[in-house]
Order: C-alpha cells, then structure tokens, then sequence
C-alpha cells in the first residue's frame, strides 16, 4: 500500500521511477479491486475459486518460501551476498523448478532450471549465503525478529 500512497522508500528503487512505482501500483490496486467487485457480482464467482481464494491461502506459505531468497541478506549490487541458496530435497527443488539454487539463477539467469544442480557444483565454494532448509531458515529469521 506504501507505493500506491506514493511513499516508496525502497533504497533499490531510483528516485526518477518512484513516480511509476506509484502509478503501477494504482493500476494494480484498481484492477484487483474491479475483480473483486466483478466476482462479488457475478452470479458464478469463478475468480473467487480459482484465483483469489487458493491466492489467499498459498500467499503465507509463498512468502516464507521467498522470504529464504533474500530474506536478511546485504542490500547489496553483489549476488553472492544479496542472495542465498536453500538446500532442500528433491521434491520441493521439483515442485521449485530448482528455484532453491537461488544464487545460481541470479548469478546466471540464461542457464535452463534443469541445468542448476551442475551449476551449483561448480558455485558452491564461493556461496557465502545459504540455508540448511526452509524450516531452519525461518526458525532463524524468527529468531532473529524477536531479538
């Protein structure tokens, strides 16, 4: 809501674009609100079922997954320390797309998501920010939020 308000305060976001960050985030303000409007109407709300519902539902789990990409890492032009790879198990790096070799797919976005674990070989003495999992990663995010 803070860029729609026009109050960007993001450090990474030039201050010449602020003022497209705060018309982009109108636009999409105003185009989520129409569809809600539009299935609150409708007499089979389709949307509500098959997007804002199930976006309700997965967005807490969405979050802490993304959270563990650069949650707690440097604002920084570096991507070995503003990124961070999460090591997890076969199926959530499935269901991910490999998405948890996070600082691979930066470092080398053009490399298909099916060639990140050989990547990862070959980047894995210089990762400085990585994760023993989701669960460890947001067990010390928690941590460290409480103090």
């Amino acid at each position: 809501m803070g860029n729609a308000s026009g109050q960007c305060g993001d450090d990474f976001v030039p201050q010449a674009r602020r003022n497209e960050i705060t018309k982009e985030s109108r636009i999409y303000l105003f185009l989520y609100a129409s569809l809600l409007v539009l299935c609150l109407w409708a007499e089979e709300p389709v949307l509500l079922f098959v997007w804002l519902l199930p976006m309700v539902i997965g967005q807490p789990f969405l979050r802490l997954y993304l959270l563990a990409e650069h949650g707690r890492c440097a604002f920084v032009a570096n991507i070995f320390e503003n990124t961070r790879t999460t090591f997890t198990n076969r199926l959530v790096r499935a269901i991910a797309w490999n998405m948890p070799f996070h600082t691979e797919h930066h470092s080398y976005p053009s490399v298909p998501f099916h060639n990140l674990p050989e990547l990862h070989k070959l980047m894995k003495p210089h990762l400085s920010n990585t994760a023993d999992g989701y669960t460890s990663f947001t067990e010390a995010y928690a941590r460290h939020l409480s103090g």
